[in-house]
């Protein structure tokens, strides 16, 4: 951890040791000293100015057939998605609910990180700012849940064996796959054998109560519609399993990596998973017009340059193919297999398992396949995220490094750490074979007619257009029989076109009034989220109370100019 961040932290653990309306108040100052955006007070005050509006709007709607009981489930979030999104379908007349934390979780989303998480009070005065900037009156943590119920969670994980963490079960919630996921977030970096970490167990609780809060709460508001974010996290996943369990429909949405004011939605299945597999039954034969490929084309090229992902990940890449030969080494007659990594903490690749328990069991896998073929060159690339993005979201276990703590790597095997600029493209054209776990690049590939490898459950695994590894042994014998190298036909490169732009441009919604490229949330008028007011709002409350496709949305949208 560097010099910055230490003091960082031990600054915010004296800050934190003050009582919590100073703490407010210092907040506040700190952000006007350092102009630090912040769209509560600024939402407020539109509010207000627009009462009748809201009131009178909502009033209206609410006599209309078909309302809808919707319950946001949003314990820690200050996100104008969560608000924008409940204020839009309260002003179509839906009676919706929500609830946040006012403390008794022993480790909630506030201590990712690790992170000094503040003091609950002072945390929930927070939290509050933004409820009350539109208007919510939300319930709180405590008033399902007591002291009582803590020690209730915490003697059943305190008595459950080790060995019995992992598939532990509460009420026929997997919380001990729900805390496994965690952990992983929770140290940003993979844990290989979290029953014995102390912090498992925390987790462990805190997924008790939380699957607890919500079957208390779903039994007191008894809503038609659950929403929550993502549905993967412990918190989100506690509440998403118990929805379904009991035949709630849920929505999940989740931010997309593409752009930066994209999200998606999904009906019961998590939105980070990005399941396409029922969508694919209606695109997968749609040609794209000369138009859409072009956009596609474009987008895409501006990805591999680094010029629209989420961090500049190779904005200066080594892409003359001799040069990295001679700097890994590597020889000219031997065929070439590369496995590109995935950051080993990212909640939509943990547990997204298929014949290997994990990312890493697969890579030990290439290793020991290394070691088998001393006739092939084989290159594990590190994803430029465990390095090449902000100090708190490198990865604590890369993969470089663990390898070679685990094995004598054989010399026929090399590295290339995630801040090395040697081109993932160019090793894909050298290479006979490239391994993928969950990556997007995979899909990118296909898209340049190499056919990708695949060991993880992604998105578009098992769509024609890549070769899907079952297990261990199935990555053995397939390397067997390497003699060129696997390109796709015409009709399986359009596939793949076909497939991305149903993810990129038809499933990813595009929504800069609720998520703002830059982060700052603003509402000219609260017409702007009433019925009428924007395109694409009305499309996605339709399609949120009504069950129908989240697919198209933006297609139709009318994107406000900001």
């Amino acid at each position: 951890m560097s010099l910055r961040r230490r003091l960082r932290i031990a600054m915010r653990g004296s800050l934190y040791q003050l009582p919590p309306a100073l703490q407010h108040h210092i907040g506040a100052a700190k952000r006007t000293l350092l102009r630090q955006f912040d769209w509560a007070n600024s939402i407020e005050r539109l509010r207000l100015e627009e009462a009748d509006y809201i009131n009178n709007t909502a009033a209206h709607n609410r006599r209309q057939p078909q309302r809808k009981k919707i319950a946001i489930y949003s314990l820690q979030h200050w996100s104008p998605v969560e608000y924008g999104l409940a204020m839009a379908l309260h002003l179509r007349g839906h009676d919706v609910y929500g609830i946040l934390c006012d403390g008794l979780l022993p480790l909630c989303e506030m201590n990712l990180g690790p992170n000094i998480r503040p003091p609950c009070d002072a945390c929930s005065q927070n939290l509050s700012r933004y409820e009350t900037a539109f208007g919510f009156d939300y319930e709180r943590l405590k008033n399902y849940l007591t002291n009582d119920d803590l020690t209730a969670a915490e003697l059943l994980i305190v008595n459950t064996p080790d060995d019995d963490l992992l598939d532990l079960k509460v009420n026929n919630i997997p919380v001990g796959l729900f805390g496994q996921r965690e952990i992983q977030r929770y140290y940003r970096g993979f844990v290989f054998e979290p029953q014995l970490d102390p912090a498992f167990r925390k987790w462990l609780v805190s997924a008790v109560l939380h699957t607890w809060l919500s079957e208390r709460w779903l039994d007191r508001v008894q809503p038609e519609i659950v929403g929550v974010c993502s549905g993967r996290t412990l918190p989100t996943a506690c509440i998403f399993t118990v929805a379904k369990q009991r035949g709630v429909p849920v929505v999940t949405w989740d931010g997309a990596a593409t752009r930066a004011d994209s999200l998606m939605f999904a009906h019961n299945e998590s939105a980070t998973e990005i399941p396409l597999d029922e969508l694919w039954k209606t695109y997968r034969d749609v040609p794209l017009s000369a138009v859409e490929l072009h956009e596609l084309e474009t987008f895409m090229g501006a990805w591999s340059r680094s010029e629209v992902t989420p961090f500049p990940y190779n904005t200066r890449p080594l892409e003359d193919e001799a040069s990295i030969r001679q700097q890994l080494g590597l020889r000219n007659n031997a065929p070439l297999v590369v496995a590109y990594t995935n950051t080993s903490w990212d909640i939509a690749v943990i547990d997204r398992d298929v014949g290997f328990e994990s990312m890493f069991d697969w890579l030990f896998a290439v290793v020991e396949a290394a070691d088998s073929h001393p006739e092939m060159d084989f290159v594990v690339r590190a994803h430029p995220a465990e390095k090449r993005t902000p100090a708190e979201l490198q990865s604590r276990t890369p993969v470089g490094p663990e390898l070679r703590n685990r094995f004598q790597l054989p010399s026929n095997l090399k590295i290339i750490e995630g801040d090395d600029p040697i081109s993932s493209y160019t090793l894909a054209s050298m290479a006979r074979v490239n391994m993928l776990y969950a990556s997007r690049l995979g899909l990118e590939l296909a898209l340049k007619g190499t056919r990708p490898w695949i060991a993880g459950a992604v998105t578009y695994r098992d769509k024609g257009f890549t070769f899907d590894l079952k297990s261990k042994a199935h990555l053995f014998e397939s390397l067997k029989n390497i003699a060129q190298p696997d390109g796709l036909s015409d009709n399986q490169v359009q596939l793949a076109q076909r497939f991305a732009y149903l993810w990129f441009y038809r499933y990813e919604l595009r929504l800069p009034l609720l998520h703002p490229a830059d982060k700052r949330f603003s509402l000219r008028s609260f017409t702007e989220l009433g019925p009428g007011g924007n395109e694409t709002i009305d499309s996605l409350c339709e399609a949120f109370v009504s069950g129908g496709p989240f697919v198209e949305l933006t297609q139709k949208q009318l994107i406000l100019s900001r």
